[in-house]
């Protein structure tokens, strides 16, 4: 099957999504769809679907090394459907804090090749 370089198509009619490009980010289909079949980053994504954890909790939860943890989430931030945001705490500590950056994901397989958009 043939993928295309692409990063953006828009999703069918019949899905309700966002109406106007900007309300659509663009994902790297390739790099998005590479990362959906590695468990390890399925595991991840669905950990922190619904809400922004930190490398070593996402580890301690998923009993996972930070190393590969870590791995994941640079990759999937990279595609575009992570974001990192820091978190400052009182006592002066800050850490880096990672969630899906998507509500939803939605494959589309078209003439010119397959692609993922996300909707926020």
């Amino acid at each position: 099957m043939k993928m295309s370089n692409a990063t953006h198509h828009s999703p069918p009619e019949a899905w309700a999504g966002p109406d106007s490009e900007d309300e659509r980010a663009t994902v790297d289909s390739e790099q998005t769809l590479s990362m959906l079949g590695d468990d390890y980053a399925r595991e991840i994504l669905m950990a922190i679907s619904t809400e922004a954890l930190p490398a070593q909790e996402i580890a301690d939860r998923l009993d996972l090394s930070r190393a590969t943890v870590y791995r994941r989430l640079n990759r999937l931030e990279s595609a575009g459907v992570v974001r990192a945001t820091m978190s400052y705490h009182p006592d002066g500590h800050h850490r880096k804090q990672f969630q899906a950056d998507f509500d939803r994901l939605v494959l589309s397989i078209e003439t010119d090749g397959i692609g993922v958009d996300k909707s926020t």
